[in-house]
């Protein structure tokens, strides 16, 4: 039977190739909001338009967002602010796929979205390599505009003095969590799946590093594996085809308590299958944590529009589908999905500065205010100023939500 899943697992790599939602960053954890639903809009005298919450907007928010083929939680979640605040309040515009080799093409689309006069706001989430370019060519030509870069893939220096906030997920404190939350879940040995190109991220280094110091800690063996860069030649269907085949081999060498995390999102859902499939193993959560990411592409469970960014739904949906098969608590998640998180802070702090409820463009306390908003409770919700290795950026939120068992 084994034999048969593991079969069935190889040519399902194809399927989640063409299948493959991104989950939403760089960035595992973050705090979002509860499914954007989307409002109806009403003209205010003068032409200002108000959404259903109250929200008066004078003026556009800018969402550059990735396309819907690799990452469908930064698309949706746009399109629910654009069906919320309306479609002429909210202009969505994409980076390329390709965007490691296509720079040119991620300004070039940046400055179509700034060509608009009415545009105040930008948000570009997630900061791919190449956002911190855009921005600052944007900048050039419209510098009152108030940018803002969630889950930064750039080093800090880079996207801090680009953009005028930047918001990611705490890779600075998730990684001792990480393995805390392998040591709470039995794990005896940890299995890190990142290439080259993440390692070159100061964020996914110093993420990973953490990591293993922790597990030295707590009597984790950790060990280190490369996988092929999806960006590569190898593209992504390399990247699930050497996961797929890798993940047995190191349960049978370490054994059923063995844990993985791989730092690329293009790689999740393959690891999940992987280790379903096996019956054995642990996963704490994927990269861009996210019940969506990698979960319903892994476990061939279909997702309602209606419920694209219920992440309450998505999470009762994994724990169904895992009874089935008694795999419960083995896998977990972060609750609030880290691009919707990042994603509904920016735009509530959007609106909030639009509105003149900020102290200029750079307001941290407000920024705080507006991730509790857009996150729906404090509970469980970590914000932080970066001040890393004495280091600090003052424009930049660390941020990171409450666990999820699945």
């Amino acid at each position: 039977m084994k034999k048969m899943r593991q079969l069935l697992s190889l040519v399902l790599v194809l399927v989640m190739v063409l299948s493959l939602a991104g989950c939403g960053s760089k960035k595992e954890d973050s705090g979002e909001t509860k499914k954007a639903e989307a409002t109806e809009t009403k003209k205010a005298e003068g032409g200002e338009t108000q959404a259903a919450s109250g929200e008066k907007i004078e003026g556009k928010i800018g969402l550059m967002v990735g396309t819907v083929a690799i990452s469908e939680e930064e698309y949706r979640s746009a399109e629910a602010w654009k069906n919320k605040l309306g479609e002429d309040k909210v202009v969505i515009q994409t980076y390329p796929d390709n965007f490691m080799s296509e720079e040119e093409t991620t300004i070039s689309n940046m400055l179509n979205l700034v060509s608009d006069p009415d545009i105040k706001v930008v948000i570009f989430v997630q900061g791919v390599p190449g956002a911190s370019a855009a921005i600052a060519k944007a900048k050039e030509v419209r510098p009152d505009i108030l940018y803002i870069n969630g889950g930064p893939n750039e080093d800090p220096d880079v996207a801090c003095t680009a953009a005028d906030l930047c918001i990611d997920y705490d890779n600075y404190s998730a990684g001792a969590q990480m393995a805390d939350r392998a040591k709470e879940m039995g794990a005896e040995t940890l299995i890190y799946y990142s290439f080259p190109r993440h390692q070159g991220y100061e964020k996914v280094a110093y993420c990973g590093n953490q990591c293993e110091a922790r597990c030295k800690e707590l009597g984790i063996e950790f060990v280190r594996v490369t996988m092929p860069d999806p960006q590569s030649d190898a593209g992504t269907a390399g990247t699930q085809q050497f996961v797929i085949e890798d993940v047995p081999k190191e349960i049978e060498k370490y054994g059923e308590k063995t844990a993985f995390f791989d730092t690329n999102t293009m790689s999740t859902p393959a690891v999940i299958k992987a280790l379903y499939d096996a019956g054995a193993g642990i996963y704490m959560n994927p990269s861009q944590s996210s019940p969506f990411c990698g979960y319903a592409e892994a476990l061939g469970l279909s997702v309602p529009e209606d419920k694209t960014n219920d992440y309450m739904w998505m999470i009762e949906a994994i724990q169904a589908k895992l009874k089935e098969t008694n795999d419960n608590g083995r896998f977990s998640t972060r609750m609030i999905p880290t691009v919707v998180m990042e994603m509904n802070t920016a735009v509530e702090y959007a609106l909030a500065y639009m509105n003149g409820e900020t102290n200029g463009k750079v307001d941290m306390d407000a920024f705080k205010a507006a991730l509790i908003k857009a996150s729906g409770t404090e509970e469980g919700i970590s914000f932080n100023i970066y001040d890393v290795n004495g280091v600090k950026y003052d424009n930049f939120a660390l941020v990171l939500g409450p666990w999820a068992m699945l």
